[in-house]
């Protein structure tokens, strides 16, 4: 029973980063020290790139979004399933949701696509981001169909549903967005888009069991819960471009940060607790990292000492050397040596790259500018000779009379 949801884009790099880190730093900083990112399950598709990392799509797309004057480089797509439909502590499911979430690709678009799917969210429920180039590899043009909730895209989610044996929603409304697709709303790195992260942060905190513990681990992140009869659940934080106090409705950011969404979410919490649980799992649940060359098109690694068929993933963020590595369900865990992945230089060669290729660009502008400009001196030249030679002709003709 999914439900889905898309979001047009204009951040591509913003978009990558955080569906692989997030945007909290000490998580981020954590998940680079152990060689991990926040994918479950990953899998991509660049045109003409058979070992296409993260860096190649958000090198690709916005080359593609560049040449054809796009301010949309993106369709964000997050698919969500129930804590009942998928097991989020187990390896099987979360690729199954990847694999499902491929599929609704494939039906959807002729597009280059990155998907990462998440087993750590405050809900406790597997979904899927997936990130769609706004481009069409086989007509060249922006992606037409199945961008909009109502033309199409529940239609054609709830067929794949009964083609994978999955139920479907019973009520047509459109579903609400979560903080991880709403976000795309707001301007990146902005108040809204900053305040919304850090209490996304807050409530997906363990200690988050009621409204008062909730309240605490909400100033840790300097944010303020105001509570009115007018207004309901409001959010208070000092904004960094001017210093002032800056005041949000929490049912204007998400759903999921109103007191009746909270409350869902310390439940969970609380049962967790009882459970001897973290993070919103039933249990480890498996992430890793692996070398960009070694990941094919549906996120599988070859690694020494690894079956093939192992989760892997890579972030666009990370410049530090990690090693391969994969946590399984039983809570043991097993390294293999890799070679060292440097992202950091990825990047500095693709602004190298894309550089060059807007030098290219411009020495061709200036190329056609100069030859245009001397075609029409010598369309000039050339009329006023035929203009003198015309001025001669009748004096040549009476002189021969």
């Amino acid at each position: 029973m999914s439900t889905i949801n898309v979001r047009s884009s204009r951040d591509v790099a913003g978009a990558v980063n955080y569906v692989l880190f997030g945007n909290s730093k000490e998580r981020r900083a954590e998940l680079i020290k152990t060689g991990q990112t926040r994918a479950a399950a990953f899998a991509i598709s660049v045109a003409g790139d058979q070992g296409a990392s993260p860096a190649a799509f958000i090198e690709r797309t916005e080359m593609l979004a560049r040449v054809h004057g796009r301010k949309v480089k993106l369709q964000s797509y997050v698919l969500a399933f129930p804590p009942d439909d998928f097991d989020v502590t187990k390896q099987d499911d979360l690729d199954r949701i990847r694999n499902i979430a491929v599929a609704l690709i494939g039906r959807m678009h002729t597009a280059d696509y990155l998907i990462v799917v998440h087993a750590d969210s405050a809900g406790r429920h597997g979904h899927a981001h997936i990130l769609v180039a706004n481009h069409d590899n086989l007509t060249g043009k922006s992606l037409q169909r199945y961008t909009s909730w109502k033309h199409g895209l529940r239609q054609l989610n709830d067929d794949l549903m009964r083609d994978e044996g999955l139920s479907v929603l019973p009520d047509p409304g459109q579903p609400k967005p979560d903080w991880e697709l709403r976000r795309e709303a707001f301007s990146p790195g902005g108040f809204e888009q900053t305040l919304g992260d850090k209490v996304y942060m807050a409530l997906s905190d363990p200690r988050s069991v009621d409204q008062q513990a909730y309240e605490q681990v909400l100033e840790e992140h300097g944010i303020t819960l105001a509570v009115t009869h007018r207004d309901g659940w409001s959010y208070k934080m000092r904004r960094s471009d001017n210093g002032k106090l800056g005041r949000k409705k929490a049912s204007a950011l998400t759903p999921e940060f109103t007191a009746e969404g909270a409350a869902s979410i310390f439940d969970i919490h609380q049962q967790n607790q009882q459970k001897g649980t973290a993070h919103g799992t039933r249990g480890p649940a498996p992430t890793g990292a692996a070398e960009l060359d070694n990941v094919d098109s549906v996120g599988t690694v070859n690694l020494r000492g690894h079956r093939r068929g192992e989760r892997a993933d890579e972030g666009r963020e990370r410049s530090e050397d990690v090693s391969a590595d994969r946590h399984r369900g039983d809570g043991q865990e097993r390294i293999a040596e890799g070679p060292a992945v440097d992202l950091a230089a990825l990047r500095r060669h693709a602004a190298a790259d894309r550089e060059y290729r807007e030098q290219v660009e411009r020495d061709r502008d200036d190329a056609r500018r100069i030859l245009a400009q001397s075609r029409r001196k010598e369309a000039q030249r050339r009329l006023a000779e035929f203009d003198s030679r015309s001025a001669e002709e009748p004096s040549e003709r009476s002189f021969g009379d």
